[in-house]
């Protein structure tokens, strides 16, 4: 169930979020003061692509990791006909990083995609949620979150089991 935004909390994303090192993957989002469950924290906003141009872009991306090099996704599947790339025209939630364990959820409304607490989180902690990247991608999707249910590779949540039992413990 959701629950309203807390009204003494600010509105202004950069007034709750902050942008650090991450020892998850790079950069990541931290929260400034303590955020309440329920609360929607902050729009996830790109560029709108097409399936066609997503997929190029993102296969140009999976060529930059084969050559070696570290290469972040900010792609985000927002319906049947188009994607938002976050790297262009995107915000601070574009450097919100992937646990297995989130604290936070991505959700669609009317065509637009919120970050929303899934638990109170406290002020100083990394912001997270689940990208829950389809199986046929794992093996591209190193995943560095560290938790304790963590498959070594980023893939929904229904899909860990397949690659721990491929990939075996983390």
């Amino acid at each position: 169930m959701r629950r309203p935004a807390t009204p003494d909390l600010p509105l202004a994303p950069r007034s709750l979020l902050r942008r650090g090192r991450s020892g998850i993957h790079g950069s990541g989002v931290y929260a400034r003061v303590a955020i309440p469950a329920g609360h929607r924290i902050i729009e996830y906003t790109g560029e709108r692509i097409t399936k066609a141009e997503s997929e190029r872009r993102e296969a140009a991306r999976v060529a930059r990791i084969r050559r070696g090099l570290d290469s972040s996704t900010f792609i985000f599947d927002l319906n049947t006909r188009h994607d938002l790339d976050g790297r262009r025209g995107g915000n601070l939630s574009r450097f919100i990083n992937h646990s297995c364990e989130p604290n936070c959820r991505a959700e669609q409304d009317r065509g637009r995609i919120w970050i929303i607490a899934e638990r109170d989180i406290a002020a100083g902690e990394e912001v997270t949620f689940d990208y829950g990247f389809p199986y046929s991608d794992w093996r591209n999707n190193p995943c560095r979150c560290g938790s304790p249910t963590c498959a070594g590779f980023i893939v929904n949540r229904g899909q860990r089991w397949r690659v721990r039992r491929i990939h075996g413990p983390v």
